[in-house]
């Protein structure tokens, strides 16, 4: 041991250890003396404070003697006392108000010493975090990789795997180097705060520890891990609407180069059905037809057969066209102005074949719009998101056969945003799970092939390409509502 000042007063320089160890049963008297003079004045018992109050000050006498007789290199200046008078009695620290909407977590508290996990333990669930304890480094790892914790207090001094250790290891695994850690010690040496810090700590509390810094300290950490949480959870969702929105492109590509294929050969058959058609309605074809009345016959029903080949392909051309427009706007993201009458008796017509093979009724209501019924944004989105609420209605609305009403209605604001619904009078949506329509991959209808993908298609749809919002509500056997909100004009 070495004399540090010898001209003022003998102080003997000791190892980290045994400078702990002093100082330990100390800090336990002073932190078991503050929640005992807590306890005491929440039951009534002011008169135990007085005697309290004299042990936590005998206490911190001694801790500053321990100070004084006892020194370790590059030591700091002992913490000042947490334990102070008010008018000659104990000043008890009391939970404030805001205490109760702070954030909270499961907390693991890691301490070789069984007074200290109690003592931080006890603490902690007085400010309303739940906690769990370990009694070394190996075995606060093992129960890190076995369960989920908001925050861990760590004692740096420890046997066999101190806290630096545990740090160490905690940083270097990916599932737990974002657990944020609070490091606790006896020891006052700044090079021990820094080093911590530096190493990924959190923060750094000394000990005796200040109850109400304790409670601001583990607060922040916690709000601070919210925050990054909430900053990644938005971060994946970015990227998960982005790859279904490259997803939508490239489907969107792919239906315009078989859309352009097709064209093609039914633009030719198009063209050879019309020459059919007039050559056959011609005054020479019904003067060769004329000469008995089988011939007129046949001649009627060659004209029939020709006119629904022209119909039909000329129908299946108008198809072909109508979404390889659509396919196209989404590749290129184009904008246009149409009237959004226009636009959804475009959509109904392409939805046409499907509401007749369903048995749907649908009724389109526009009255209620009082400002212009111009749109300008991007028709070939807004298609995708329509014709996928359709869809949803004919496979999980109706019972299959039966069909029923759709009703889609139109109307604006005086914000310059029209409100689309779309509501159908069906079987509805059950409560439990209303708030997962809009989760990909959620559905209750895999036996009918849905994907669960069609409804979080259209939330992304309509929250990032058209800039808006969509809501739903239901009842059961009464149906359900899609309320859509977007700008009249997209930026």
């Amino acid at each position: 041991m070495a004399v540090q000042d010898p001209s003022t007063k003998i102080t003997l320089q000791v190892d980290k250890r045994t400078h702990h160890d002093l100082r330990t049963p100390l800090n336990q008297i002073i932190g078991y003396s503050e929640m005992l003079a807590e306890e005491a004045n929440s039951i009534n018992q002011g008169n135990l404070i007085p005697d309290l109050q004299k042990i936590n000050q005998a206490a911190h006498k001694m801790l500053q003697l321990v100070e004084d007789l006892f020194f370790t290199e590059n030591a700091d200046s002992p913490q000042p006392s947490t334990f102070t008078k008010h008018e000659g009695a104990l000043a008890v620290s009391q939970e404030p108000d805001s205490a109760k909407s702070v954030q909270t977590g499961k907390i693991l508290v890691v301490d070789d010493n069984e007074l200290n996990r109690d003592m931080l333990s006890r603490r902690l669930q007085r400010q309303g975090h739940q906690t769990e304890l370990a009694e070394n480094g190996r075995q606060a790892l093992e129960m890190l990789r076995e369960k989920q914790f908001d925050l861990v207090l760590l004692d740096i001094m420890m046997p066999e795997m101190d806290g630096y250790a545990v740090l160490a290891r905690m940083k270097g695994e990916a599932s737990l180097r974002n657990i944020p850690i609070i490091m606790i010690s006896a020891i006052t040496e700044m090079d021990s705060v820094v080093k911590c810090i530096e190493m990924g700590a959190e923060d750094y509390l000394p000990k005796p520890f200040n109850p109400t810094l304790l409670r601001a300290r583990v607060s922040a950490s916690l709000e601070k891990k919210r925050f990054r949480e909430q900053e990644q959870s938005y971060r994946e969702q970015a990227l998960r609407d982005q790859a279904t929105m490259e997803r939508h492109r490239s489907l969107a590509q792919m239906v315009a180069g078989v859309a352009h294929e097709i064209n093609t050969p039914l633009g030719i058959a198009c063209t050879a059905a019309s020459i059919i058609d007039k050559r056959l309605s011609s005054s020479q074809t019904a003067e060769f037809f004329k000469r008995n009345n089988n011939d007129k016959e046949l001649l009627a029903d060659i004209l029939e057969a020709s006119a629904l080949l022209k119909n039909n392909v000329v129908r299946a051309h108008k198809l072909v066209e109508s979404f390889k427009k659509i396919s196209v706007s989404q590749i290129t993201e184009t904008k246009e102005s149409i009237g959004i009458s226009t636009l959804i008796t475009d959509i109904l017509d392409l939805f046409k074949l499907n509401a007749r093979e369903a048995s749907l009724d649908i009724e389109i209501d526009t009255s209620n719009i009082s400002g212009t019924k111009e749109w300008h944004g991007y028709a070939g989105y807004f298609t995708q998101v329509i014709l996928n609420l359709l869809q949803n209605i004919e496979r999980y609305a109706y019972e299959r056969g039966r069909g029923g009403k759709v009703y889609i209605a139109v109307s604006d604001n005086s914000e310059q945003k029209f409100i689309i619904t779309v509501r159908d009078c069906g079987k509805g949506i059950n409560s439990e799970n209303i708030g997962k329509v809009f989760d990909p991959f959620f559905t209750t209808g895999r036996d009918k092939g849905g994907s669960g993908l069609g409804l979080a298609i259209v939330h992304n749809i309509v929250t990032t390409a058209l800039q808006g919002s969509i809501e739903v509500s239901s009842e059961i056997n009464k149906g359900t509502m899609f309320r859509i909100t977007i700008p009249k004009i997209i930026r």
